[in-house]
């Protein structure tokens, strides 16, 4: 969620690669929007071998993933967001003081749109987290790179350690489900997606809520480092220019691709581990396929590396200029991700939830994508950015009067 100022001509890569994130995060969310706080969906009877293999490659490949490469790029957008802040108070005699200000009105706003979206439409929102997260963000605004670096560094070794604690602490708890009820799925979360997929809207807000609240204190709380530590890199990659003059840190990449295949083996375990564990024991995940998946996370970086270097040889234009004005509306595409979930596959809507299997899903999820692909093409034609991302510029610059294009 990048701003650039009036007249700064926008990266259409940095606008590509926010859209790319925001399908990989809807192939996830898709998964999960009926079943709570339980997870990707759970089996509630044999799987097929499709839906095996499409749950295999989202738990694998795609699950902390984009969210990673989209918090990175939320990052990036933050430097790139004071630098223009800064410039639109330069006059001023307290410019970094101003910009502060408009960039907290800008979290608040972000926070409050966060709440409504985690309560009334989907339990799983992450501007909630990124909204607190961005408040410790702020404190790294007039940091040198070097310091950048080395933080980003820390919370990510922070994130690790708690991770591996928990791990620890949950093994010690683990109780040994008896082989006659595997096959059987929790009551509680079978209920909750009864409620969500044959209820009323407002049945299904009421555990929504709920399951958003469980949430958002774990977000906040235990993946925090993980979300800070993103945050804070991306903001290095804005200010060393990372994506904007990737030919100048070839560096920077090699490591990149060094790490995301480190994590390869990571990811597939975890995927492995997480399958293995709904098939086995619906609504029970593995504490060991989550702990991996969720530290295999460096994975996005292959991503980003192989797409920055395609992009630097012009394998990829037509897909950059085809995808990008989707990734100039995130904000808006994101929350209309949601919206066309519910519409979709709660009681509330058509009701589609019951009847969809994980391949049928992940189908759904793809036709969403090319709609909205479609969509903010015929709208960025006629303006210059998504409504949402007008309503947050005005937010963050109500005050001083300046603008900007992009949000």
């Amino acid at each position: 969620m990048a701003s650039s100022q009036r007249g700064t001509p926008r990266v259409a890569l940095i606008d590509a690669l926010r859209a790319f994130a925001l399908f990989g995060i809807l192939q996830v969310n898709i998964l999960s929007y009926l079943w709570g706080v339980g997870g990707l969906t759970v089996f509630t009877e044999p799987p097929t071998q499709g839906d095996r293999a499409i749950y295999l490659l989202v738990a694998t490949f795609l699950s902390t993933k984009f969210l990673s490469l989209f918090a990175f790029l939320f990052g990036h957008g933050f430097a790139v967001q004071m630098k223009s802040l800064r410039r639109a108070a330069w006059i001023t005699q307290d410019a970094e003081a101003s910009a502060r200000r408009s960039y907290r009105r800008r979290l608040w706003f972000l926070l409050a749109l966060g709440v409504l979206h985690g309560v009334f439409v989907y339990f799983g929102d992450i501007l909630t987290a990124y909204a607190v997260c961005a408040f410790v963000l702020l404190l790294y605004a007039q940091s040198r790179p070097a310091t950048l670096a080395a933080h980003a560094r820390n919370w990510f070794i922070g994130y690790a350690l708690l991770s591996l604690a928990l791990l620890l602490l949950a093994a010690g708890a683990a109780t040994t489900v008896p082989a006659a009820q595997a096959a059987d799925v929790p009551p509680e979360l079978l209920a909750r997606f009864l409620t969500a997929a044959q209820g009323s809207y407002l049945d299904f807000v009421w555990v929504n809520a709920f399951d958003y609240l469980e949430v958002t204190l774990l977000s906040v709380t235990l993946a925090l480092p993980y979300i800070v530590g993103l945050f804070v890199l991306g903001a290095l990659a804005g200010r060393l220019g990372w994506l904007t003059q990737p030919q100048r840190h070839p560096q920077v990449w090699r490591r990149a691709r060094q790490i995301g295949w480190a994590a390869l083996p990571v990811a597939a375990a975890g995927g492995w581990l997480t399958l293995q564990a709904q098939i086995q024991t619906p609504g029970d995940p593995s504490v060991l396929g989550f702990t991996l998946t969720s530290l295999s996370f460096p994975l996005a970086a292959l991503y980003l590396a192989w797409i920055v270097r395609a992009h630097a040889r012009s394998a990829l234009d037509g897909v950059v200029a085809w995808i990008a004005p989707a990734g100039r509306m995130p904000l808006t595409n994101y929350l209309l991700q949601s919206v066309a979930m519910g519409g979709l596959l709660s009681g509330w809507g058509l009701g589609w939830g019951d009847r969809l299997g994980v391949a049928q899903l992940s189908a759904l999820a793809l036709l969403i994508v090319l709609a909205q692909i479609a969509a903010s093409r015929i709208w960025m034609r006629r303006f210059q950015q998504g409504p949402v991302e007008a309503l947050w510029r005005r937010a963050t610059y109500r005050a001083n009067g300046a603008g900007g294009t992009g949000a």
